[in-house]
């Protein structure tokens, strides 16, 4: 019995051993696949961002680097992460995939950034990623609407924008639950962005019985939207998806007006500011779902004193997408923070899996990551302007 008893502890002795064994050499593994990494030194951490300046999302993509811009100077102010400095390097890509290639080999190659934090656009991102992820680098909380950006796992990829997928889904349910729509058609851009949309209306009107009664697209950088239009109106459908950018949503609005169409909308991306301003009169009563409220958010202390803050540095009331590119910024800080002095890709990755309910002055859903999960949230808004401006009127929302 002794002899049983000792051979038993000895077994599980050995079984222990093997797991440790396993589990380092596993993590040895990981850390060799994932690399060493690049941007940091004694006194900084070098961040890259990859943003719309000159296209047609520059009223994004400019707010979303002055809230990143707002952010490091704040860090840094209050003495940085582990006694190193943030600095940032912004670029260009003008929304082109191509011209977005060729900024982030810059980044990478060049600035040797240790992340590259808030890519602006699905097609940017999903061509810029494989680039950051072979060198090591981080790719950090794209301001883009694709699975892509956190699937397949990897350690190294974090998604923040919920996506443009889940977040389509979610107006559909709205739409069918409490607007009582049955005749969807969709508007779309022609690209991958635009098609996820697609496949996510028929997706969610499966689960209540129905189908599309027409779809229409247009090619990027085509304004006129007269034939889509009268397509669409053609088919008489009760509720209009659009998978369109703020510019394209405001010209689909004025267009449905100019042709005496009065049939309702609703964005499941960019309920911006901008697409009042562009819009006018024509928007009114335009539906969307979002993760931040934007214009609609609560007026908090927290937030005032932020957004006096703001003001004071950069002349101008926040803007859509500032909110954005402050968040994720603090995000990147409080991975840094959980990582300590030794920072390295794994190390953050790992710092940052221990984020939950992660929130700033800004009203948007918590963020909460793991390992092997670093899915953004799934929840939304829904608003609608009502006299020029975005107001709340449902959420959070799911589509399950």
């Amino acid at each position: 019995m002794k002899f049983d008893s000792t051979f038993k502890s000895l077994g599980r002795i050995l079984r222990a051993a093997l797991l440790v064994g396993t589990a380092s050499v596993a993590g040895a593994a990981l850390a060799q696949e994932v690399g060493a990494g690049q941007g940091v030194s004694d006194t900084e951490i070098v961040l890259g961002q990859v943003t719309d300046l000159s296209g047609p999302v520059a009223s994004v993509g400019v707010p979303s680097r002055d809230g990143m811009i707002f952010a490091v100077e704040e860090i840094n102010a209050a003495g940085g992460i582990h006694g190193r400095k943030l600095r940032l390097i912004t670029e260009d890509s003008a929304m082109d995939p191509k011209k977005g290639v060729l900024v982030t080999q810059k980044l990478l190659v060049q600035d040797k950034v240790f992340a590259i934090i808030g890519t602006l656009g699905s097609a940017v991102t999903q061509a810029t990623l494989p680039l950051a992820l072979e060198r090591s680098v981080p790719m950090l909380f794209p301001m883009a609407a694709t699975n892509a950006t956190y699937l397949p796992h990897h350690p190294l990829k974090f998604a923040m924008q919920p996506l443009s997928y889940e977040h389509m889904r979610v107006a559909v349910r709205f739409s069918h639950d409490k607007l009582a729509k049955r005749r969807f058609a969709i508007f779309y851009q022609d690209d991958e962005m635009g098609q996820s949309a697609v496949r996510a209306a028929e997706e969610q009107l499966k689960q209540h019985g129905l189908n599309l009664v027409e779809r229409t697209s247009h090619k990027r950088g085509e304004t006129n939207f007269s034939a889509q239009i009268a397509r669409l109106k053609a088919a008489n459908p009760d509720i209009v998806l659009l998978g369109l950018n703020p510019r394209e949503m405001a010209a689909a609005e004025i267009e449905a007006k100019a042709q005496a169409w009065p049939v309702d909308m609703i964005v499941y991306t960019g309920t911006t500011t901008t697409v009042i301003n562009l819009g006018g009169p024509a928007v009114e009563g335009l539906y969307g779902t979002t993760q931040f409220v934007n214009s609609a958010q609560e007026l908090t202390p927290a937030y005032l004193a932020l957004a006096s803050r703001f003001k004071a540095r950069f002349g101008h009331d926040i803007q859509d997408g500032a909110n954005y590119g402050y968040t994720v910024v603090m995000m990147f800080a409080e991975g840094a923070k959980n990582a300590g002095r030794e920072l390295t890709p794994l190390s953050f990755s790992r710092g940052l899996e221990r984020l939950k309910n992660f929130r700033t002055p800004f009203d948007a859903p918590p963020v909460s990551y793991a390992p092997n999960d670093h899915a953004p949230p799934r929840d939304a808004m829904v608003l609608q302007v009502q006299g020029g401006k975005w107001k709340i009127v449902a959420g959070p929302v799911t589509a399950y």
